[in-house]
């Protein structure tokens, strides 16, 4: 199983705030798939880290 519960995650670039996510919840059962998909940037790569 795999849970995710109110997920932030801000980068900082210069004077730049990114917000990459934003309070994201997740719950994944055991046994189950789920593919991540998203437009370049989007946080797909933030999240699974």
């Amino acid at each position: 199983m795999i849970k995710l519960s109110n997920i932030t995650k801000v980068f900082h670039q210069g004077t730049r705030t990114i917000q990459a996510l934003n309070n994201v919840s997740l719950h994944v059962p055991a046994g189950q798939i789920y593919g991540v998909i998203g437009a370049s940037g989007a946080g797909k790569s933030t999240l699974i880290r």
